[in-house]
């Protein structure tokens, strides 16, 4: 690294210490947080999706020594997994780093880069729910719940009835396994945080991937046409 370079280094590292030490001061609240809040969280599920999807995450996690046992991640849910893991890995950052002071100038790690670390640090858990949920719902049979759900079924003759429900099953074998709990789980009458408590997730996370499964539920037979 170039003088100019470690010049330019040390003064954005300057710059993090007067930022946190004006967030620590400030009690994390104001316009100044929650623009970074925003700013750090988008940052970081850009990286860690990219992590995640590439497989480069557990090379990471091992660096790390936290070795994890790979398991292949389907593409719609590697998104899911980032989500989680920039989620538990802002709340390590916001506690441990910024509030419990564990972040300090003085170790020459940048904020941004200290935060993409908690977030790798988070994974593991996050990785591991993952399987528990994955692997624990191997044999349970997914009855079809779409249909109940979406209204799609016509009230037309059987014929009609029968090649709309074949629309139905076809749109929901195309969500992710993720996606198929959470709505098999909602049409049984389970509550968001019922659900959160089964999967091992937020209330809020759980009522966001029901929207968005439901979304995708409504585009698919938009984008066939």
């Amino acid at each position: 690294m170039g003088s100019s370079d470690s010049a330019l280094a040390a003064e954005r590292l300057r710059m993090d210490g007067v930022l946190v030490q004006h967030f620590r001061e400030s009690g994390l609240t104001g316009p100044r947080w929650d623009q970074f809040h925003r700013q750090l969280l988008g940052l970081g599920l850009g990286i860690v999706a990219k992590l995640v999807r590439s497989g480069a995450m557990f090379s990471r996690c091992g660096q790390q020594g936290r070795y994890l046992h790979r398991q292949e991640i389907p593409p719609q849910e590697a998104e899911e997994l980032a989500s989680d893991a920039v989620y538990e890995g802002f709340v390590y950052f916001r506690d441990r780093g910024v509030l419990g002071r564990e972040w300090t100038v003085e170790q020459g790690l940048p904020l941004r880069e200290y935060f993409v670390n908690a977030c790798v640090l988070a994974f593991p858990n996050v990785y591991r729910r993952w399987q528990t949920r994955v692997n624990g719902w191997q044999d349970v049979r997914l009855v079809d719940t779409l249909a109940s759900l979406e209204n799609v079924v016509t009230e037309g003759n059987p014929e009609d009835a029968v090649v709309e429900q074949h629309a139905v099953n076809a749109v929901f074998a195309a969500l992710s396994e993720d996606s198929r709990r959470l709505l098999f789980l909602h049409d049984q009458g389970y509550s968001h945080a019922e659900i959160a408590e089964l999967l091992r997730l937020t209330p809020r996370a759980v009522e966001g991937r029901i929207r968005r499964a439901r979304l995708a539920v409504r585009r698919r037979p938009e984008e066939e046409r």
